[in-house]
């Protein structure tokens, strides 16, 4: 029994040395797989990274090479001192400001004497604003340097007043309607063309938010034109050109997503994702660089790839027509980062196909109102009339009154999409008007 005991013992040490082999055999093969593992994906993810962000980068230059930094013109620097002369604008008090507001977007009322007071006394700037503009050049705003504040992943830094566009077009649009109750016809003609040609400096900027207040600065106009019977014919020619704006707000909408682009392919630099700034990143975030970078970089290659995928979605069909959840563009599963930043293009093409409808509109009411003026009466029907550019399947409904006195005009709710419903502060999508009230 001792000779047993003494045995087992003896065999002890070499069992314990057997799995001590045995363990170190089996980390020593797993250090390598593991370190080979991430050699090769340091290598070849870095390298297919590379390869693959090679477009994105390509078409980013592309981009930006469309609009090189340039300085404002001196039209622009003109404005800026008349509107300096004009500083009392924001600090206007809330019932001139409220009864501005009121005057431009409601159609049956007449301006309050408080507003046309203030109107007067701004006469002076206005008349100076108006001489200068219409023997200048269109305003050109400054365009900064793009590719940077691709960089920076984001255009907030622009150091513009956008806020105190609209009420600059509310003041010009209101003294445009206003000089036009008076029998001032030149006058009111002017300033919706100062009102235009000044919104062209918001309009000829590649920035979404720039995009955004040409787009509401057109509406403020929108609702001007409907309260002045006549204007200049330019105006009909004006209202259906969208290729500008269609054009513009898709430029504006591939700088955002590089900027998105950048932000998540930077991401572990910094917070602000600027890979200028790789050399704050701290010592332990230099040593996993090398090992993090693809999938960031795979990760925002595939974000730019489905949001140029979307964008061509979005500008390439017909805007009315419904896009189908199988058919819209998706981020890939791994794609974690891409679902934290990235957002559809829809809404925005869909705002803007609001405006041109709203415009359209606009522009077969003055059609409508020109041939009046020239015949005395409404016609009964008129080429075209009836039907839309923008949307192959929207249709307007025009009723003339049997004498030709009035009309309705407006658009038709079969095919409308959901989108179209319309919405309180919106431009109505209808028009009723008698001849003798034009």
């Amino acid at each position: 029994m001792l000779n047993k005991l003494a045995n087992i013992d003896s065999l002890s040490p070499k069992l314990h040395k057997d799995q001590r082999n045995r363990f170190r055999f089996i980390l020593h093969w797993f250090n390598i797989i593991s370190i080979s593992f991430l050699v090769i994906w340091v290598v070849i993810g870095n390298f297919a990274a590379y390869q693959l962000e090679q477009p994105v980068l390509i078409a980013r230059s592309d981009l930006v090479r469309q609009f090189p930094q340039s300085a404002t013109n001196d039209s622009q620097l003109r404005r800026k001192e008349i509107q300096e002369k004009f500083n009392t604008i924001m600090s206007m008090s809330d019932d001139i400001r409220s009864d501005l507001s009121k005057y431009v977007e409601d159609s049956n009322i007449t301006p309050s004497n408080s507003l046309q007071n203030y109107l007067a006394t701004k006469s002076e700037n206005l008349a100076v604003l108006r001489s200068y503009v219409l023997q200048s050049d269109i305003p050109i705003q400054e365009i900064f340097d793009l590719d940077i504040l691709i960089n920076k992943g984001t255009f907030d830094s622009l150091p513009r007043s956008f806020l105190g566009e609209f009420t600059w077009q509310r003041i010009l649009i209101a003294d445009a309607v206003n000089n036009y109750r008076l029998g001032k016809m030149q006058i009111a003609f002017d300033s919706l063309e100062v009102a235009w040609r000044l919104n062209q400096a918001n309009r000829n900027q590649p920035i979404l938010l720039s995009q955004l207040v040409a787009n509401i600065c057109d509406s403020i106009q929108i609702q001007g034109l409907r309260k002045i019977a006549i204007v200049p014919p330019i105006w009909q020619k004006r209202l259906v050109s969208f290729e500008t704006s269609k054009s513009m707000l898709r430029s504006a909408l591939k700088f955002e997503t590089f900027a998105l682009y950048g932000l998540i392919r930077n991401f572990p630099l910094r917070k602000g994702g600027s890979e200028k700034d790789g050399k704050s990143m701290s010592l332990f975030n230099r040593f996993l660089h090398p090992f993090v970078q693809p999938y960031y970089t795979l990760s925002a290659v595939d974000t730019w790839q489905v949001a140029m995928r979307d964008l061509d979605l979005g500008f390439n069909q017909d805007p009315c027509m419904p896009i189908s959840y199988e058919d819209m563009p998706k981020l890939s599963s791994w794609n974690i980062l891409g679902l934290v930043g990235s957002s559809s293009s829809n809404f925005q093409v869909y705002k803007l196909t609001k405006r041109q409808i709203d415009m359209e509109l606009m522009q077969k009411i003055l059609k409508l109102r020109e041939v009046a003026s020239q015949t005395g009466k409404f016609p009964q029907t008129i080429a075209g009339i009836d039907s839309s550019v923008i949307c192959k399947n929207l249709r307007y409904v025009y009723q003339p009154s049997a004498d030709g006195e009035s009309m309705t005009i407006s658009l038709s709710n079969q095919n409308r999409p959901e989108w179209l419903a319309e919405r309180e502060g919106d431009i109505p999508l209808s028009y009723t008007t008698k001849l003798r009230k034009l």
